[in-house]
């Protein structure tokens, strides 16, 4: 599997299912904090965007789609003297049986999607120390042809009730937060010192999808380098460049990673677990997951296991 989808398929939680917002005439709402990313697409119509800390608002036209990916506090407005409401009380209190959260009384002159992707809290900040508060793709955006595609499919799903339209939605989320990464990218580059440069990187990206191909592997400096086409020295120091961390420290972020995952989502055995990422002893494993989390992997599991149970126990029984 490629470093990009191996990173998002072990964080993505779950997905919400998009929620279509129409409306007419002028209208400003407010949004607070989240922890989760959120995605909109303008389907018609304009309105603004003013995220928490910045000066000026965005000016968003049909066809344009952005991702918050910080959790910042916002707003979205197409007037300065409408009165501002509670945007999330508003959708969860106006949200209809398809899906639809509707504002005005005529026909509306905007129509707007929108959703979310819940991470694990390991994999927000994964995400959230590669990608920028906010990430807006202008409808002309050249690099954006296959985001658009998606989009499109998107808006005729949503709000139609029909079979399957969950699972239709739910696999087209995934494809756009992937096109909206790649269009970033391709727009603006990844900013050094993360992993999405190292991937973005033609000779490092060489060696980070050989390591997600085989965790397991018993890698060393000297044969990412070889993947990579690049002596031990030199891709040391262009590893730490792009990704900003060493070669080895990102191994070990990623194994104790999945390690966690495994320990959360699953009964392996801690040694089995240990031996699907690359440690032969359990010891040498355990002190490494300690070392990046600052807890026993043991902590970890009686955690999972007992907020399961807290779950669990809150179903009632079927009649």
């Amino acid at each position: 599997m490629d470093p990009l989808s191996d990173i998002l398929t072990m964080f993505t939680v779950n997905r919400a299912i998009p929620i279509r917002f129409e409306s007419s005439g002028p209208y400003a709402m407010r949004f607070g904090h989240y922890e989760h990313v959120k995605f909109s697409a303008v389907l018609q119509g304009r309105l603004n965007l003013l995220v928490e800390g910045q000066a000026e608002p965005i000016r968003l036209e049909a066809g344009d789609c952005y991702f918050h990916t910080d959790g910042r506090p916002y707003r979205t407005f197409n007037s300065t003297d409408a009165v501002e409401l509670d945007g999330t009380a508003y959708f969860a209190q106006n949200r209809s049986v398809d899906g639809v959260v509707r504002f005005g009384e005529a026909p509306p002159d905007k129509v707007v999607i929108g959703g979310r992707f819940t991470f694990d809290e390991d994999g927000i900040t994964w995400l959230r120390e590669a990608l920028p508060p906010l990430i807006h793709i202008r409808s002309g955006a050249p690099e954006a042809d296959s985001l658009r595609d998606t989009l499109s499919l998107l808006s005729r799903e949503t709000g139609r009730g029909a079979p399957g339209e969950s699972v239709i939605i739910d696999r087209l989320a995934d494809i756009l937060l992937v096109q909206a990464i790649r269009t970033h990218l391709a727009a603006s580059g990844a900013q050094a010192g993360n992993w999405l440069a190292g991937i973005a990187d033609l000779k490092i990206g060489r060696a980070l999808r050989a390591f997600h191909a085989d965790v397991a592997h018993d890698w060393t400096v000297a044969s990412l380098a070889h993947e990579a086409g690049m002596s031990r020295s030199s891709f040391a120091e262009r590893f730490r460049q792009r990704v900003g961390q060493s070669p080895l420290d990102y191994l070990t972020r990623w194994r104790m990673a999945r390690v966690r995952r495994a320990l959360i989502d699953t009964d392996l055995a801690f040694v089995t677990i240990a031996a699907r990422n690359g440690y032969q002893s359990r010891t040498s494993c355990s002190q490494s997951f300690k070392r990046v989390y600052g807890y026993a992997p043991g902590a970890l599991r009686v955690h999972a296991q007992a907020r399961a149970k807290v779950d669990e126990d809150a179903v009632p029984a079927m009649a």
